[in-house]
């Protein structure tokens, strides 16, 4: 993981950047979005084989940046409007998968509450359940609206409590050698803090485009409405009829509206 650092952060700025280009009305916004999504998903996959033909590698560990692979292609394919069948079925299943990958990590912070190191094991245990919570969010964002949006709100006090527990958190000593939970979150080689902080940055873009601190993002290539109704189907505001949502039957409509106007 250490090793493509460098590549993550600037792939996160590139991200930033690709996020206010579009809600200032740039439409190449969302092309760079895109684009980041696929450099992710090759990242993740690169990272996957890498793990597949190192032997001593768990299959927690291969698990990991395939499923991984599959999120962020399929974000990908959502940002091009480009979609297949199953497409939310195999969403949900590698959220599904990386949710007990992340509880089997979970398990670990346990060990620090028996040996005493309590602000340790309480800072590592909301930063597991913020990860483990935002993808019970995506997993179920189509089968259940209201429990993704708890669970993405009990993810987000999570992430509170553990940069709070972080901040007044003094180093203790741990295996002969001095530790924060932070410390011992950054020695891991997985992908964690990507993770969370990618997690952060969706949650944080959702509550201030919602209270209208920030405008959503733009695209010229659908009307308005269309992204009104995405909207309403992603707050949970909108159910799906006849197994599809009414943006996805907007959608449908539109393009046989522009091919006949061909």
């Amino acid at each position: 993981m250490k090793s493509y650092n460098t590549l993550y952060y600037l792939l996160c700025v590139i991200l930033i950047t690709g996020a206010f280009a579009s809600m200032a009305q740039n439409s190449y916004g969302l092309i760079i979005l895109g684009c980041v999504s696929i450099s992710f998903s090759i990242l993740f996959l690169i990272q996957f084989l890498e793990r597949t033909i190192t032997i001593k590698a768990d299959i927690y560990s291969i698990l990991e940046p395939f499923c991984l692979f599959i999120l962020s292609s399929i974000f990908a394919l959502r940002i091009f409007y480009i979609s297949f069948p199953s497409v939310e079925l195999i969403f949900a299943i590698a959220s599904a998968a990386l949710i007990l990958i992340y509880f089997k990590k979970s398990a670990v912070v346990f060990t620090f509450a028996q040996s005493g190191h309590y602000l340790i094991f309480t800072c590592l245990l909301g930063f597991y359940l913020a990860i483990e919570c935002y993808f019970i969010s995506l997993a179920s964002i189509n089968i259940s609206p209201q429990l993704s949006q708890i669970t993405g709100m009990i993810a987000f006090f999570c992430v509170l409590a553990f940069f709070i527990i972080t901040l007044i958190s003094k180093k203790q000593i741990v295996n002969g050698e001095e530790a924060t939970g932070l410390s011992i979150l950054t020695r891991k080689k997985d992908n964690s803090v990507l993770i969370l902080s990618l997690f952060l940055l969706f949650t944080l873009y959702r509550g201030f485009t919602t209270t209208g601190i920030l405008p959503r993002m733009y695209s010229d290539e659908f009307p308005r409405t269309y992204f009104e109704l995405v909207s309403k189907a992603e707050t949970g505001k909108d159910s799906q009829q006849g197994g599809k949502f009414k943006y996805e039957k907007f959608k449908e409509k539109y393009d046989q509206f522009v091919n006949l106007s061909r």
